[in-house]
């Protein structure tokens, strides 16, 4: 959202300070900073199914001065967690390596060393695969 291409159209925008001390152009209740349009949303309702962030776009909302405390810092990490091969609930998955190779499944709970799965054949029971068959 360009801020000043709002103005020359005669939207009303204005500049308020939000509870969390940045300020923000406020457009019919919607907060923008920098061209971006800010929202407030749990981290359990962020699907990171497929998605693979470039280390630039995961920069780009990193706030100046962020020592990894911060909701970003914790998405960089998720991610990163990711490509080592860490699993989580919800991830669908094929086995690669072992008696069950090809079975595809999702994941219903991650333990230290355990990856547990629901497999997607019917009349299939499986409990769980050790993450070194994964990798």
């Amino acid at each position: 959202m360009n801020i000043d291409e709002a103005r020359e159209m005669n939207i009303r925008v204005e500049r308020k300070r939000h509870q969390s001390g940045d300020y923000f152009e406020n457009i019919g209740g919607m907060l923008f900073k920098d061209g971006f349009l800010y929202k407030t949303v749990a981290m359990k309702s962020i699907s990171t199914m497929n998605v693979q962030p470039s280390f630039d776009e995961l920069e780009k909302f990193r706030q100046p001065g962020e020592g990894g405390d911060g909701d970003m810092a914790s998405l960089s990490t998720l991610f990163a967690n990711r490509k080592k091969g860490h699993f989580m609930k919800g991830d669908r998955v094929i086995v690669v390596k072992g008696d069950l190779k090809n079975l595809k499944g999702c994941v219903e709970k991650v333990e230290e060393n355990t990856v547990h799965i629901r497999p997607s054949v019917k009349d299939l029971q499986v409990d769980s695969i050790p993450p070194s068959l994964n990798t």
